[in-house]
């Protein structure tokens, strides 16, 4: 099938398919409770096709963006046929409309648990990484703690909790991200047997959402073995090495990982030894870094100088290393090159990448010098320059110090060749269940805040998007698989949801309110009221849809 129809169809089973379930919560709830519906519209506008079954026509109208179901009594102004008497919506009790206004939305909020519950079981039966360290990280909560590559982490216990079994390395992250800064004490294997448990005061990584900051507690453990990525300590100590080379065989033996590398190093005993790798040729573009890799023999390659290693690896996991300077850049400028590996940022060390990133941020403004500390003893005093751009969730323009240099981060080896054990993931019901019912509730609480962030114009209202922005966002997921289409969709139906809930008349929100006040007043509000609270819900709705469009408008003309 064509792409274009594929992602046409794509749009369709998304907007048709959350107004579907929307709807058919109103729908349910009313003929639970005796209401008589009249007819139930996928779209609006006329008619295209349909069919009547029993008391209520069922029916798809040319207009997609919407739907809806209509009810007997629905319209103050108009007379109820006699033998619907007593089924009409607005007859009903306060309590009863409550219900049928909240039935759409709370389907909308039920639908990503169902999503989230059937790509999580889908899921079983796949290999993933388990619980076994690969790497761990320079200067992180685990090395200080003495985990060690090879050691298999069987539970891990939190204070006040019992200990968590733990099978997959999924479940080591869900074990300790909720407990930043607090201690854990790990059950280890180490060598095929078990060791004393290890306590690992778990650190603090803070993240934006664009919503609020998250803090989760980090060990700084990955469950793959380090590629066997290098560089000479000094230009010129490894011979014939450069910056970056993947090391593929020593002295005849294949060489998958670090460990490999550094098992025939040791067997060297600081002897030159013959090295094939695989080296890399980078090809700068406008906005993109495309590359070329030859397999290059070097014979004789020499491992030791002075008694000290010519060799260190260059993982983005255990080193900030330089993969790209910007010719004619801060970082150019004041002299480095790829290769250089950087180990403290104005005295504060850093010890891979990730590292870096958060020292430039903290540590360097536009215009103000840094001093740099590379692993071969130099020391280089970068001037940052700076990088306007808009920040796109409060509209405002943001300044950085930008340097001009980057690390490598792209996989030369699959990741089963690093993966330091493959398990076989199998989770239970009731475990995915509660999986998919955390992911639910994150989602709704970023939102809910996204909306208030909005209303009190902490968030540009230019993040708004209509339906072209929709459709964009639909084609781009399909791109991505039908996995991500799947979190797009669930990602949709939350806002569906929650929007509808906002208390503007026409609004499934607008009548449970009306219900609340009715409640409260124990008398029903006048024909008036309501006649002018449906045109001031009209006005608003109408504006937004207005909005929405001048926003997609806006991104397509700006490419965005």
């Amino acid at each position: 099938m064509p792409e274009f129809l594929v992602k046409a169809l794509a749009v369709v089973v998304l907007l048709g398919g959350l107004i579907f379930v929307h709807e058919l919560g109103h729908f349910l709830v009313a003929k639970l409770l005796g209401v008589r519906v009249v007819r139930f519209s996928i779209g609006f506008g006329p008619r295209l096709f349909g069919f009547a079954y029993g008391e209520t026509e069922y029916r798809i109208s040319v207009l997609p963006l919407g739907g809806y179901v209509k009810m007997a009594g629905e319209d103050p102004t108009a007379e109820l046929a006699p033998e619907d008497r007593g089924r009409g919506f607005l007859e009903q009790r306060p309590w009863r409309r409550l219900l049928i206004a909240a039935a759409g939305p709370s389907m909308n909020l039920l639908l990503p648990f169902v999503l989230f519950s059937g790509m999580l079981l889908a899921m079983n039966g796949s290999t993933v990484a388990g619980a076994t360290v690969g790497t761990v990280t320079p200067g992180s909560p685990a090395e200080r703690a003495g985990l060690r590559p090879g050691d298999r982490i069987r539970s891990v216990e939190a204070p006040g909790q019992p200990p968590r079994h733990i099978r997959q390395f999924l479940d080591l992250m869900d074990a300790v991200s909720p407990h930043p800064g607090e201690p854990l004490v790990l059950e280890v294997d180490r060598g095929g047997g078990p060791i004393p448990p290890i306590t690992v005061e778990a650190g603090v990584d803070e993240q934006s959402n664009g919503v609020e900051r998250v803090r989760r507690g980090i060990i700084g453990i990955t469950p793959y073995y380090t590629p066997a990525r290098v560089a000479p300590v000094v230009p010129g100590a490894g011979g014939p090495l450069q910056p970056f080379d993947l090391v593929v065989s020593a002295a005849g033996a294949p060489v998958k990982n670090a460990a490999d590398l550094e098992r025939a190093l040791r067997s060297a005993a600081c002897g030159p030894v013959d090295l094939v790798v695989l080296r890399e040729h980078p090809r700068p573009l406008p906005g993109a870094v495309l590359a070329a890799y030859s397999r290059e023999r070097l014979a004789a390659v020499p491992t030791c100088r002075g008694g000290a290693p010519t060799l260190r690896l260059v993982d983005p996991y255990v080193a900030a290393a330089i993969a790209a300077v910007d010719p004619g850049g801060p970082a150019d400028l004041a002299g480095l090159r790829r290769g250089d590996v950087i180990t403290a940022v104005n005295g504060r060390p850093v010890h891979n990448l990730f590292d870096l990133a958060g020292a430039l941020a903290r540590e360097l403004s536009p215009s103000r010098p840094g001093t740099f500390t590379l692993a071969d003893g130099r020391t280089v005093t970068v001037t940052p320059g700076e990088e306007r751009f808009r920040d796109e969730t409060t509209g405002r323009e943001v300044v950085h110090a930008t340097v001009g240099l980057s690390g490598d981060r792209r996989a030369l080896l699959d990741e089963e060749a690093l993966r330091a054990e493959g398990v076989r993931l199998e989770r239970n019901v009731p475990e995915v269940a509660a999986i998919a019912w955390k992911e639910l509730g994150r989602q709704i609480r970023t939102m809910v805040l996204g909306i208030m962030m909005m209303f009190t114009g902490k968030i540009s209202l230019e993040q708004v998007g209509g339906p072209i922005q929709i459709i964009k966002m639909t084609g781009e997921a399909v791109d991505q698989g039908w996995g991500m289409f799947l979190t797009l969709m669930a990602f949709i139906s939350v806002n569906l949801g929650l929007m509808n809930l906002l208390p503007i008349p026409v609004l499934d929100g607008g009548h449970i309110a009306q219900a609340v006040v009715e409640s409260v007043t124990r008398r029903p509000l006048s024909l008036r009221t309501r006649e002018i609270a449906n045109v001031v819900g009209i006005i608003l709705l109408v504006s937004l849809m207005v909005f929405a469009f001048k926003n997609d408008i806006v991104r397509q003309l700006q490419g965005r």
